[in-house]
């Protein structure tokens, strides 16, 4: 007795002049070759519980390869309670060339480092191994096999894993999860103040990092990797953020989450996916796969360099509003994109698109809305792809404002089934075409066009039916102000129909090469007014402003049209066709019009 009694005060000295207790593999009965699982787990345990009780603040594990029973017993769910566990306010710190080496086994789920509602703790260095390659999926052929993780974080606060390398999990590299349900259980617990930085997380079989719970987590400066690739199972993400819920009730909630600094390679499905987290920070990262914000709400997406080679997938994108709520309320910012096949999606309510620039993409999209409302696409700019750099589809309440499209065979921007759309202050340089307003549908298009900058004489690609600016017969245009440098098509062509609001007022059309500036087919109380137009053509054939299809009650007023090559523009103003058209005060230089002699007012106009 008296022997054990100076024993324990001389390892309390120690622990007292020393903070970190040096595990002996040969005292515990911890084997290093990889071997004896059941010994090995239970020797590390009891070493890493004796250094606690002899008031170490951290335990070191030496190099070795260490093989981990992780498959637990004491709950329901085998992730539960299994591997290494580790005290309150305790480090464990592994050699760089320590190896935990997970036991293979057949069991739905695991958890090689297991931390249940621990307070400051910190994991740091060693690898993590997990059994993919050799797992027995058969034994349960209704499961999914996910829940297999190197490091379990089951609630708790403020832990660190840092400078670990954690690879080939069944389920995730790292797991954080609550404790209990949200508004069920009264002892619901999620991790919070938890930071993962300096790691290496690579070849999870589904995500490299899942957050369903946590408040006040960090993802820092780690290389994440190759999720899904092999026997992968959904959603493939480098990081995962999706809380479990019903409906609009949230059983646990993933929130105030940074990821930063990050280097996202090769995972199969997305780099980060928010699929339904709160208060989500995605900055600065480097990715070469999709940033997601899901249905996640208060979102920012900033600062990221997005870079892939083979012009796939879409480089940011959101899906929907998170039911419950009334908005996603994200902002995607400042984010560098290459070589995806498209650049940005916005989806969901309360969306804000500012300061990206996206270049050399496939077929898809340079910066797009689908489904969104209240929306501003601002300051952005789309180059060298293949696709249409811009397109608003379905949406309603949407600012684009001073965004830039260079180099496309398309249009610059493409509105389809969209209401309460601003343009303003844009510009669309060597496109092949301007802005394409039109309803695949019958819910019409509402937009109004202002200071838009629209250069159609440097595209140098194949002619088609580059209109500068095109609407049809479903959509109601304001277009104010606008200035088109060189169409050799139609500048502005509109199909018009009862009931649908067409004003074209205080345009620059310049140097036009087409054969037609203005071209209106249908529609009633069309108003084209002020306008300034000119054509650069060595004939005499263009046509400045024509209505066609029986317009009816239009106003042609106070325009001015004429060819700066000296040729006469023998089809100024052309109203044959319509019906009752008001001919009002227009100064024609070297033109002529064409009128209905019959229903047209001709006053004031100026024929020089």
């Amino acid at each position: 007795m008296m022997n054990n009694e100076f024993e324990n005060k001389t390892v309390q000295a120690s622990a007292l002049t020393t903070t970190c207790y040096v595990i002996d593999p040969a005292q515990w009965g911890i084997k290093t070759d990889g071997t004896e699982a059941v010994k090995t787990t239970e020797g590390l345990n009891k070493a890493i519980a004796h250094a606690k009780s002899a008031g170490y603040n951290e335990a070191f594990i030496p190099k070795g390869t260490y093989l981990i029973q992780a498959v637990g017993t004491g709950y329901p769910a085998p992730e539960k309670g299994g591997g290494i566990v580790v005290p309150s306010h305790m480090k464990l710190t592994l050699d760089h060339e320590a190896e935990l080496k997970i036991q293979p086994n057949a069991e739905r789920g695991y958890s090689c480092i297991y931390l249940r509602k621990v307070q400051n703790v910190t994991i740091s260095g060693g690898i993590i191994t997990g059994d993919l390659d050799q797992h027995d999926f058969s034994k349960l052929p209704k499961s999914t096999y996910e829940w297999g993780f190197g490091i379990y974080v089951h609630g708790g606060k403020n832990i660190t894993i840092e400078n670990m390398k954690i690879r080939k999990c069944i389920g995730d590299c790292i797991f954080l999860g609550s404790v209990g349900l949200l508004g069920v259980d009264p002892n619901y617990d999620c991790p919070r103040l938890v930071s993962i930085r300096n790691c290496s997380l690579d070849g999870a079989r589904r995500n490299n990092i899942s957050i369903t719970a946590g408040e006040g987590v960090f993802v820092e400066n780690n290389e994440i990797t190759n999720a899904g690739t092999v026997k992968g199972t959904t959603p493939k993400a480098g990081i995962d953020i999706e809380g479990y819920g019903e409906d609009d009730i949230d059983y646990e909630e993933p929130r105030k989450v940074v990821i930063r600094g990050n280097v996202f390679r090769g995972n199969a499905e997305s780099s980060v996916l928010n699929f339904s987290g709160y208060e989500v920070v995605i900055d600065g990262n480097h990715s070469d796969n999709t940033l997601s914000y899901g249905c996640g709400t208060d979102t920012i997406i900033s600062n990221n360099v997005l870079v892939r080679t083979d012009k796939a997938n879409t480089a940011i994108k959101g899906e929907k509003v998170s039911n419950g709520l009334d908005g996603n309320n994200v902002a995607i910012t400042g984010n560098t994109i290459k070589g995806f096949s498209s650049g940005i999606d916005a989806r969901g309510k309360d969306v804000v698109v500012t300061g990206n620039a996206v270049s050399h993409l496939g077929e898809g999209t340079g910066v797009g809305a689908w489904e969104a409302e209240n929306v501003l696409i601002a300051d952005n700019v789309v180059h060298r792809g293949k696709g249409l750099p811009y397109k608003v589809d379905n949406c309603n309440d949407v600012q684009f404002l001073n965004n830039k499209a260079l180099h496309s065979e398309r249009f610059g921007l493409e509105l389809d089934k969209s209401t309460n759309v601003v343009l303003r202050g844009n510009s669309f340089g060597q496109c092949n075409g301007g802005i394409s307003i039109k309803n695949w549908g019958t819910k019409g298009t509402s937009v109004f066009a202002e200071d838009n900058y629209i250069d159609c004489a440097s595209y140098t690609g194949k002619q088609t039916n580059n209109y500068a600016i095109s609407f049809d017969k479903n959509s109601d245009v304001t277009l104010k102000g606008n200035y088109i440098l060189g169409s050799r098509s139609v500048a502005i062509y509109g199909e018009c129909s009862a009931g649908k609001t067409v004003k074209i007022a205080d345009n620059d059309i310049s140097d036009t090469a087409g054969a037609s500036a203005i071209q209106i087919k249908g529609g009633q109380r069309a108003e084209i007014v002020g306008n300034r137009i000119t054509f650069k053509r060595t004939d005499n054939t263009g046509y400045g402003i024509s209505l066609t299809d029986d317009a009816e009650d239009a106003i042609i007023a106070q325009n001015t049209i004429y060819s700066n090559t000296g040729k006469s523009i023998s089809n100024s103003i052309v109203t044959e066709k319509a019906k009752r058209t008001k001919v009002l005060n227009n100064l024609l230089i070297k033109g002529n019009m064409f009128l209905n002699k019959d229903t047209d007012t001709n006053v004031g106009n100026t024929i020089v």
